[in-house]
């Protein structure tokens, strides 16, 4: 799927799916208050804020039209600029502004790499109304770049030094600030309450916020945050190199990334963990909510003679725990976390991620997409510049050198005298900030995330856990909840349909911490019409005995 931006240059197929899946599933809605606030000022005004450092293009008031309530539309360009390499960057920004303000804002974090100026709303998971349509003031950013056509075109922008950090964090924060100065001039009020949303990318974006800008809002909901996004890249080029190796070979010589692991191979591994890890809590129901007891080795299914299909090879067995466990660099030091078994591995969402279902030696896993990326926007110096074929990002992907990409990732220059992990990656735990002026932190994460590891997360929330004394601490300001079978933002066997701005709302302006989320499943999975608690870590569901098992009421959320 191709999604032409406001500037009208397209995304790589692996960003316009993360776009659509952060948008569907990381977003949720809270209800309006009674009250609305009319605008004071007439939306085509606000042209006259443009100056040196932004360029209003746009701002016109709309009808209600298109499923979107009546509103005032801006679109406006900060930072205009031409980079070293000739590129033309400029932060774009995109809200809108409804006639009916309910008195909120809420900034939508993009997928991907950003480079696309995005909706302007957010849209909420759970069928409920856009955030716009319930009175939010929304906006979006393209962080500080366009996408160029292409499979390389959500790369190069990492060949400016200041595109990195506008992508890393600056444009979070510039934006914030411009949005609220529209939302000022426009309402003659600033905000009463100031919300973030985003998954994937987005919960980075969120991640980083929180660290960086804890003034800017007031409550973070930040789904399967990519908040080591280097170091996964450079992993995810380890993990190609291995089921690589082991995947047979097309008539060219090159090999069929697909199948590695072929659909029944996978069925097995997923059939396995379900039927080792299942019942450790206490039902078995196809929902692997204890997480921590799973113990499962593949190795158990190693055949002990010819490859059949109720085995699996030698081969197979070391390149599907070399994901597993997370690659190392030639010194045994691990690049990127672990990731948990779970049912969602024989998933399209798990497989099209990691291995692409090609039938051929061409590869379309959106894991190799991050090619590019880990050659232009993480190393540092830079890779030389690829072909722009997918096949070439292939072939560099399965033939970087990972221990120098390791160090290169944490690498400085001249030009660029932050690494790509000090400005990319939002991995500090000093959120002191952020808690002093009592922001909420929501987290949540799909068990079955292939890209960005659940377990990641989970160290994350232990480290600051420790960082501020304790759970009852941590859990005052801040919460994750896991949910078993999701995918990466949706997807998979699992309850992956939930609001998580109305909990947060509820948090922030009324002190009611979400001691549950209710969630439920989709029409794919194998319970169409099962609801269950998500609950806040450690807590996990349990069954209390009796009713059905697909009712979330006959569920509660307890310390294992």
């Amino acid at each position: 799927m191709l999604i032409v931006s406001a500037r009208r240059l397209r995304r790589p197929v692996w960003q316009a799916a993360l776009a659509c899946i952060a948008s569907v599933a990381a977003t949720a809605t809270a209800s309006a208050g009674a009250d609305t606030i009319p605008p004071v000022t007439a939306c085509d005004r606000l042209h006259q804020e443009s100056g040196p450092t932004m360029r209003v293009s746009e701002a016109q008031s709309r009808p209600a039209a298109g499923g979107l309530a009546a509103h005032c539309e801006v679109i406006a360009y900060l930072d205009e600029r031409t980079g070293a390499d000739g590129q033309k960057f400029a932060i774009g920004l995109h809200l809108r502004l409804p006639d009916a303000w309910n008195g909120r804002f809420v900034f939508q974090g993009q997928g991907g790499t950003d480079g696309f100026l995005g909706s302007g709303d957010a849209q909420p998971g759970g069928g409920q109304p856009s955030a716009l349509n319930q009175g939010y003031a929304t906006v979006t950013t393209d962080a500080g770049h366009s996408n160029a056509p292409g499979p390389l075109g959500g790369a190069s922008f990492g060949l400016d030094p200041q595109a990195r950090i506008d992508f890393g964090y600056r444009a979070d924060d510039v934006v914030t600030r411009r949005a609220k100065h529209f939302i000022q001039a426009y309402y003659g009020r600033l905000p009463k309450y100031s919300y973030f949303l985003g998954c994937s990318n987005g919960g980075r974006h969120g991640m980083a916020i929180t660290q960086r800008f804890p003034d800017h809002f007031d409550g973070v909901a930040a789904g399967a945050p990519a908040f080591r996004m280097p170091e996964k890249g450079l992993s995810g080029a380890a993990v190609t190199q291995a089921f690589a190796a082991i995947a047979p070979k097309a008539p060219d010589g090159r090999p069929i990334l697909a199948q590695a692991l072929s659909q029944a191979d996978m069925d097995l591994l997923s059939k396995a963990i379900v039927q080792s890890c299942d019942a450790a809590d206490g039902l078995a129901d196809g929902i692997i909510d204890n997480v921590p007891a799973c113990r499962f080795s593949p190795r158990t299914l190693q055949c002990s003679a010819e490859k059949t299909a109720s085995c699996l090879s030698a081969a197979q067995v070391t390149a599907v725990e070399n994901y597993f466990e997370g690659p190392t660099t030639a010194q045994g030091r691990r690049i990127y976390a672990p990731y948990p078994y779970d049912y969602g591995i024989a998933t399209e969402g798990w497989r099209r991620w990691i291995l692409g279902n090609a039938p051929d030696s061409r590869v379309n896993a959106f894991n190799v997409s991050f090619g590019a990326t880990l050659a232009y926007l993480y190393m540092t110096p830079p890779h030389a510049p690829l072909a722009s074929e997918a096949d070439a990002v292939y072939d560099f992907y399965r033939s970087v050198d990972v221990t120098e990409a390791h160090a290169k990732i944490f690498g400085t220059s001249a030009a660029m005298p932050e690494s790509s992990v000090q400005t990319i990656s939002a991995n500090a735990v000093d959120l002191s900030g952020f808690r002093a002026r009592r922001g909420k932190l929501l987290l949540y994460h799909g068990v079955s995330d292939p890209t960005f590891s659940a377990l990641d997360t989970l160290d994350w929330y232990k480290r600051l856990t420790n960082a501020v004394g304790g759970e009852k601490e941590t859990a005052d300001f801040a919460r994750l909840f896991l949910v078993p079978g999701m995918n990466h933002c949706s997807g998979g066997p699992a309850t992956d349909s939930f609001d998580v701005l109305t909990p947060l709302v509820n948090w922030v302006e009324q002190g009611r911490a979400p001691e549950r989320i209710q969630a439920r499943a989709g029409a794919k999975t194998p319970w169409p019409e099962r609801s269950r608690p998500l609950c806040p870590y450690p807590r996990q569901a349990r069954y209390l005995g009796q009713g059905s098992i697909e009712q979330a009421e006959n569920f509660t959320c307890a310390v294992p």
